[in-house]
């Protein structure tokens, strides 16, 4: 790290600046919720990736910090849709390294002068490691909203978008790798998760939340921009989907582990436990060692899905080769399910 950026988190011991991290898997509300968190005072820069078909009402990332995660994704290996699962020894690795202080760099210059500033990319939970370690080197003070939404509308939203993604064992895997491997180190500090169907139906309610949840001042600033969210912003047709948590728990085509983990999830939803409640994080390490066990069959799906892509991508690759990977990926499905599941 270099001694201008030492210098500037040594002259914040007094006042540290703060930082509010929006994690979350794909598909489910991260960019609603990103506005929700603008809306309640928190600066998100003022240079955003534009609007999309995958996303018209916007994505609210800033585009610097957002290129520089691609470039780490990428440098780390990992696709948009990878189910690897990466080793601890990376996260302390020369790839990894060397992208801290172009980060850093970053921040300050987009930043630098706010108190609390906000951040989000549908990868960063997988990056999580990453950034610990980034706010620890510049004493800033994070955050975290954890934007959540039923797995069974997550895999219906994606499939809108790509139908193999979006079968309901794939955006399964998704979910799992790119929620629970890290989410331990988010412990400590402040974090509010946020369901996306309550932030559509009650929007006021939800983003009082977030201001108390993240303790952040009332204004009468705030209080105009939540009024704005809750009855100009949001709208119905943001949600094509609902479910309860009964029909996910009793829906055997969903992965057994996200039956278990989207319910705890839920109820932090509903500050019922406490974020620092001992037994909900003793029940989520249970969880993160059974992904982690998976490792090894989740690095092969991965291999096969690249090998898929590429198949399909070559213009010298003959049909059958596309066939062949597929049949191996379907053959590995089952391994996912409970027996008599």
């Amino acid at each position: 790290m270099n001694m201008q950026t030492e210098d500037r988190a040594g002259s914040q011991t007094q006042a540290r600046q703060r930082a509010v991290l929006v994690l979350g898997a794909g598909r489910s509300g991260t960019s609603l919720a990103t506005r929700a968190v603008q809306a309640v005072g928190v600066d998100l820069g003022d240079d955003f990736k534009r609007p999309s078909r995958k996303n018209p009402s916007g994505f609210f990332e800033d585009a610097a910090l957002l290129k520089l995660s691609k470039r780490l994704r990428r440098a780390l290996g990992l696709r948009p849709d990878s189910l690897r699962l990466l080793d601890e020894e990376v996260w302390q690795g020369p790839v990894v390294e060397s992208f801290f202080d172009e980060f850093a760099a970053t921040i300050e210059a987009r930043f630098g002068d706010s108190p609390i500033w906000g951040f989000k990319y549908a990868r960063t939970l997988r990056l999580l490691p990453f950034w610990v370690r980034l706010f620890e080197r510049m004493q800033i003070e994070p955050s975290y909203v954890l934007p959540i939404r039923n797995p069974l509308s997550v895999a219906r939203s994606r499939a809108r978008l790509d139908d193999h993604r979006g079968s309901q064992a794939n955006s399964d895997l998704e979910w799992l790798v790119n929620v629970v491997p890290h989410l331990r180190q988010v412990h400590g500090s402040r974090l509010v998760v946020i369901d996306y169907d309550r932030l559509v139906t009650e929007p006021d309610a939800q983003l009082r939340r977030l201001v108390s949840g993240l303790d952040l001042p009332m204004s009468e600033s705030v209080e105009q921009g939540i009024d704005y969210f809750a009855r100009q912003f949001i709208r119905n047709s943001l949600r094509h989907t609902r479910f309860g948590i009964q029909e996910l728990v009793e829906d055997l085509q969903v992965n057994h582990l996200v039956r278990r983990a989207y319910p705890l999830l839920d109820r932090l939803a509903t500050d019922h436990p406490d974020p620092d409640a001992a037994e909900f994080w003793d029940e989520w390490q249970q969880i993160e060692e059974e992904v982690q066990a998976l490792g090894p069959v989740l690095a092969r799906i991965d291999g096969l899905e690249r090998e898929l892509r590429h198949a399909r991508w070559n213009p010298f690759s003959p049909l059958g080769a596309i066939r062949a990977t597929y049949r191996r990926l379907i053959r590995l499905l089952p391994v996912f399910k409970m027996p008599g599941s």
